[in-house]
């Protein structure tokens, strides 16, 4: 993986489980803080899944967020990947491509630890 672009730090605001239309068990995490680059954060971790997967060690993540630069202009983010708790503590790695409105992509890289309450990680470039 190339350098990072830059990083993040959020702490965790929110949480809430709700079921979706056909069933599945939706865990919801809402963050906020600072990305090297961005100016303030503000967006939300989603894992899906089957009830009887709610034990699992892995699975699929999206984010949906926004960016709020110094000059007050905006942009929004919707992102797609996985997380993977790490050992048998209650942290988990991260690992997503983020679609920016302003048309570009990003890797971002990153650690949600539930002890601490935060998401703190890297932004890498796509090319």
């Amino acid at each position: 993986m190339a350098d990072p672009i830059g990083t993040y730090s959020n702490k965790l605001v929110s949480f809430s489980f709700n079921k979706t239309s056909d069933g599945l068990l939706q865990e919801t995490y809402s963050y906020e803080g600072e990305a090297e680059g961005f100016g303030a954060i503000i967006g939300t971790l989603i894992i899906t899944h089957a009830l009887a997967a709610a034990g699992e060690s892995s699975g699929v993540a999206t984010y949906v967020g926004k960016a709020i630069a110094d000059d007050n202009s905006m942009i929004g983010g919707i992102g797609e990947g996985t997380w993977e708790q790490v050992g048998n503590e209650p942290r988990f790695n991260v690992s997503l491509v983020i679609e920016l409105s302003n048309g570009t992509k990003l890797r971002s890289v990153g650690v949600a630890d539930n002890e601490t309450r935060t998401l703190n990680g890297h932004n890498f470039a796509v090319e």
